[in-house]
This record gives C-alpha cells, sequence and structure tokens, in this order.
C-alpha cells in the first residue's frame, strides 16, 4: 500500500541541498517520489511503509547530513536554538571582521607581528564558527553531493591558505581579515535565512493555536480532554471569552460569537440553538453548550492551515528555474574557479594573484539569490499574507497581480480590517466617560473594546468597582455601580429606557443610566460611511470600478456617484448596467 506523507528535514542550506536530498531519497526502494520544498524545510514522500519505512528514509538521509523528523512542526523549537547560536557567532565574527577590515584600510603596512598576532587569533575562530559551514559540506562530500557549503567551505579555507602563504612570504596577513570578512556576511546571509524560515513557521503555529487546544467536555466522559479526542456527537461547554475548540452546533445557550477570524466581520453574530459554530472563533457574552459535528483534522481552520501549507510547498516560476539551474550550479561554479586559475596563471601571473581572483568566483556564487533568497522571499510574503487574513492557493497568484487588470471583491461591503473602530463620539453627560473607559475594559465583546479604547485616548480611566456585572446577548451590559445602574448596548435596547432616544442607521453604541442619556457612539463599518471609507473617488481616468449594488436603484446611484464609479450595477437581482446620472 503506498501513502503519502509529509516530514521535516533539518540540515538543508540551499536549492541544491533539496535536490540532494530528493535524490537520495528517490533511491531508497519503495519510494515511487519525493519532493523537496527547501523554503519551508519539508519533502513529501510517496512510498511503500512496509518496503521504505520511515527509519530506513532517515537512514538514508543521515549520511549526508540531514535529519528526517515525523512532525512538520517538530524542529521549530530547534531552529529557535539555531538562531540563538547564529547570533552568538554573529558577534564573534563581525569582532573579527572589523579587524580584517582595520588590515585593508590601514594607510600603511603594519609591523609583520601584527599581522601574525591576527592571523593566529582569527585562525581558530574562522574554523571553529566555520564550522556551520564545514561539517555540512564534508558530509555531503562523502555521498558525492555538492552544495553551496561546499563553496563557503573552499572560499573560507583558501583564504586561510592565501593568509598563511602571504605571511610565510613576509607580505603581509591581509587574506586572513578577508576571510574574517567572508564568514562574517556568510553567517549575516544564513542567519537571515533561518529567521525567514522560522517566521514561515511560526505563522503556521499561530494559526493552529487560534483553536483551544483542549475542550471542557460533558458527555460522553465529563472532563477536560485533548482536541484531538474530540470526536462527533461529543457535547462540550464553551464559557465567555474562551475560543471554540472545534466545529459544531449550539445545542444549548444564547451569546454573540466573534467570527472576525473567518469572515473579517468587525461585528460579532448572535448565536442560539441550531447554529454553526467553527474553530478559532470565540465567544463573547454567554455559556454555550455545543455538539461536536467533525473531526479536529476536519475544522475549517485545519482546512485553512492545509491550504496555506500547499500555497507554501507550490513553485513559482524563478522557483523552478532554480530547481533546474541548482543541480548544476555549484559543479559550474567550481569548473569556472578552477578556469580562472588557469588563465592568470597562463597569463603569467604569480600564484596568489591567480589563487584571490578564483576565490572572488567561489564567493561571489555563495549567495544565490536565485536558490535562496527567492523562495525565501515568497514563503515570506505567503506568510505574511495569512497574518492579514489574505489567502493565496497557489505561488503564481503573487507572481501574477503586476498582471491583474481587474479586481473583483464579493460583499465590498465587508472589506474590513477585522476590528470595530469609533468613527464618531456625541456626549450628553461627558462626566460618565472616566468611568466608561475603565469599566468596559472588561468586556471581551468587540465594540465595548474598541470603545474602551478610544476612551483612554483622550480621558483618564477613572477607577470604580462595579456591584454587579451582567452580559445580555443581542442587548450591552447592564453594570450596578454605587447608587445608579449603568446601560451600555443596543441602541434599540436602549430606546426602552429612553423614548426620545434617535436610532441611528449605523452600527452604535449607547451609554445611559436610568435617568440620563450619556452618549451615542458610531462604529467604523457603518452602512453609511464604508463606500466613502473603502473606495474614495476613482484617483485616475484610466482606471475604471464597477459596483454591483444590492439596495434599491436610487441608492445604488448616490453611492455610485459618491465613490467616483462611472458604472453600475444596481437591484436586488443587479441585471443591468447603467451610468452614474
Amino acid at each position: 500500500m503506498t501513502i503519502e506523507a509529509t516530514y521535516k528535514v533539518v540540515g538543508m542550506s540551499c536549492q541544491s541541498c533539496a535536490v540532494s536530498v530528493q535524490t537520495l531519497l528517490e533511491h531508497v526502494p519503495g519510494v515511487e517520489k519525493a519532493e523537496v520544498h527547501f523554503s519551508t524545510g519539508e519533502v513529501q514522500v510517496r512510498h511503500d511503509p512496509e518496503k521504505a519505512p520511515f527509519d530506513q528514509l532517515k537512514a538514508a538521509l543521515e549520511p549526508a547530513g540531514y535529519t528526517l523528523l515525523p512532525d512538520a512542526y517538530a524542529q521549530v523549537a530547534a531552529q529557535k536554538a539555531y538562531l540563538a547560536r547564529l547570533r552568538r557567532a554573529l558577534v564573534i565574527a563581525g569582532l573579527f571582521a572589523l579587524g580584517g577590515m582595520g588590515l585593508h584600510l590601514s594607510p600603511g603596512r603594519l609591523p609583520h607581528f601584527v599581522d601574525s598576532l591576527f592571523f593566529l587569533l582569527s585562525l581558530p575562530v574562522v574554523v571553529g564558527l566555520g564550522q556551520h559551514f564545514f561539517r555540512p559540506a564534508w558530509q555531503q562530500l562523502r555521498v558525492r553531493q555538492l552544495t553551496m557549503d561546499t563553496l563557503i567551505s573552499l572560499g573560507l579555507l583558501g583564504s586561510l591558505a592565501l593568509g598563511g602563504f602571504e605571511l610565510l612570504q613576509g607580505k603581509g596577513g591581509h587574506a586572513i581579515g578577508a576571510a574574517a570578512e567572508i564568514l562574517f556576511f556568510v553567517l549575516v546571509g544564513r542567519y537571515l535565512e533561518e529567521r525567514a524560515r522560522y517566521r514561515t513557521q511560526t505563522v503556521l503555529e499561530s494559526l493552529s493555536a487560534l483553536a483551544a487546544p483542549t475542550a471542557r467536555r460533558l458527555s460522553p466522559a465529563p472532563g477536560t480532554v485533548l482536541t484531538t479526542h474530540l470526536a462527533p456527537g461529543d457535547i462540550i461547554e464553551v464559557l465567555p471569552g474562551e475560543t471554540f475548540p472545534i466545529d459544531g452546533e449550539i445545542t444549548e445557550g444564547h451569546s454573540h460569537v466573534d467570527e472576525s477570524l473567518l469572515t473579517g466581520e468587525s461585528l460579532p453574530v448572535e448565536k442560539g440553538p441550531g447554529h454553526r459554530v467553527w474553530a478559532g472563533t470565540r465567544n463573547l457574552a454567554q455559556p454555550v453548550q455545543v455538539r461536536v459535528t467533525v473531526s479536529a483534522s476536519e475544522t475549517f481552520l485545519a482546512k485553512l492551515i492545509e491550504r496555506l501549507q500547499k500555497a507554501q510547498r507550490s513553485q513559482a516560476r524563478a522557483q523552478r528555474l532554480a530547481d533546474r539551474v541548482s543541480a548544476v550550479f555549484v559543479p559550474l561554479v567550481l569548473v569556472l574557479a578552477a578556469f580562472t586559475v588557469g588563465y592568470h596563471l597562463w597569463r603569467g601571473a604569480e600564484a596568489a594573484f591567480a589563487w584571490e581572483r578564483a576565490l572572488s568566483v567561489l564567493v561571489i556564487s555563495c549567495p544565490c539569490a536565485l536558490g535562496l533568497a527567492t523562495p525565501l522571499a515568497v514563503q515570506m510574503a505567503i506568510g505574511g499574507a495569512a497574518q492579514k487574513q489574505l489567502l493565496l492557493r497557489e505561488v503564481s497568484q503573487l507572481e501574477n497581480l503586476p498582471l491583474a487588470t481587474v479586481w473583483a471583491f464579493d460583499k465590498t461591503g465587508t472589506l474590513t480590517l477585522g476590528k470595530a473602530a469609533v468613527q464618531k463620539t456625541q456626549w450628553y453627560a461627558p462626566q460618565y466617560a472616566g468611568k466608561l473607559a475603565f469599566l468596559l475594559r472588561r468586556s471581551t465583546h468587540p465594540l465595548a473594546q474598541a470603545l474602551s479604547e478610544h476612551l483612554a485616548l483622550s480621558v483618564q480611566p477613572e477607577p470604580i468597582e462595579p456591584l454587579a456585572w451582567v452580559e445580555l446577548p443581542g442587548k450591552g451590559l447592564l453594570i450596578t455601580l454605587p447608587g445608579e445602574k449603568l446601560y451600555v448596548g443596543n441602541p434599540r435596547w436602549l430606546a426602552e429606557k429612553h423614548p426620545n432616544l434617535p436610532v441611528p442607521d449605523t452600527t452604535a453604541v449607547v451609554a445611559a443610566t436610568e435617568h440620563t442619556l450619556i452618549g451615542v457612539f458610531t462604529l467604523f463599518g457603518s452602512r453609511a460611511h464604508r463606500p466613502q471609507a473603502f473606495f474614495g473617488p476613482a484617483p485616475s481616468p484610466r482606471e475604471k470600478m464597477r459596483a454591483a449594488d444590492g439596495g434599491s436603484v436610487a441608492s445604488g446611484r448616490q453611492r455610485s456617484a459618491r465613490t467616483g464609479l462611472r458604472s453600475r450595477v444596481e437591484g436586488p437581482f443587479p441585471r443591468r448596467e447603467g451610468p452614474v446620472d
């Protein structure tokens, strides 16, 4: 039976390493295909677990210095520790690189003992810190593989040899200064590469962490269990402020749920029995009981993460080119370096001069932009987009963005930042501002948090301890203070206490006591302001925008005129297009 599994590969430093890993795995009996993704450090293997078990795959890579891990996330902690070691190495190498630059920039020739002392001090540093490249280069050479580590190692060792030769000739050890500088810059490149890969992995981890790892199960077998142990049909309880650990359906209780993770909508959604909830969304108001409908691996959030992983594994055109070039890149560079030595010796140059030029060829080829920078830049772009809740199906979508001439958005009115913000404040009793700023900190409701943050910018929070605190789903907060009750919430709810209160046709929060209207706060995202806030007039005659408005014909014309649109499609079932009057 053939399976397809994803494993983590530790020890790859360039695209040539990825080619080597793929070649080694495909030579294992029982492996049909191996596809290595250097930027994510993963390999997808289609193999027969009986003929080619995991231990055999791991053993095939170990002689070349690569380690195969069964868990795609198992190396995140190891990457963090490796980054710490690289930072320490960078500090030491940087100090000696400065010394090497001093040798190069000295106005006159320094005494011979100064060159010798710097050579002796730098030798163990270059050799020691160079183990980041020497050890993997040697292990890969043992299995007849040439990678970027090979070029870096030859460049460092060649600089050491040239520096020693110059010292013996009494010409000054300037080449050893070059070795320290080369070491520093390649370590900088390695650090940036590993940090980019680490950040890409942490994006996936942060998305996975959005869902609670444990759940409070009510039946069967009540108790706290891992989310992965839940099965369809289980009943769990989710308290206010907690995230839903798994997809399911509410069976008991009413609450508001923050679904901005999935929809981008800053406004919470009222939920009750029969309504669906999703892993990673947050319960805001009241405890609810939920019947699990899928396993942890089948949640909507898990599918989002899986789609992101597939996008990271897909290859851009530049990456596919890098795959073809990497197979011959290192051997070609070595041939060019050898040709450089031969050419200069044939022209009658000194051996030191010819060797120095050959080292330049080796060193310049080390930071391969095609094999390193391109795939890592693509993965960072995908990870950064995911953090901003923009999901890409494949890398080619990034490459095609500059070619796009038409952008179509579904539900343009909901293109929000996923977080509410106060747009307008109308005070009737501003003396309550400090109390509101302090009290609303306790609420988990997005609108209350937005109002609290807004008030804290202009007033000093006034500490006060409430006697009672009640969150009413669909209505708002009822806060009992010494001598009075404070209501904060839905304008229609507050209109029951204050019949003369104007109910705005916007997203708003009203604060009041039993006898006093405190203020009306209009929040960003209201229907009356969305087109102006998100589009604005078209900046160029060449840019054309078209609106499909589900409202009335009059509202379609009005919105189109305000936003600078030159054409529109209007009505509850838009069928016709017309010019803006």
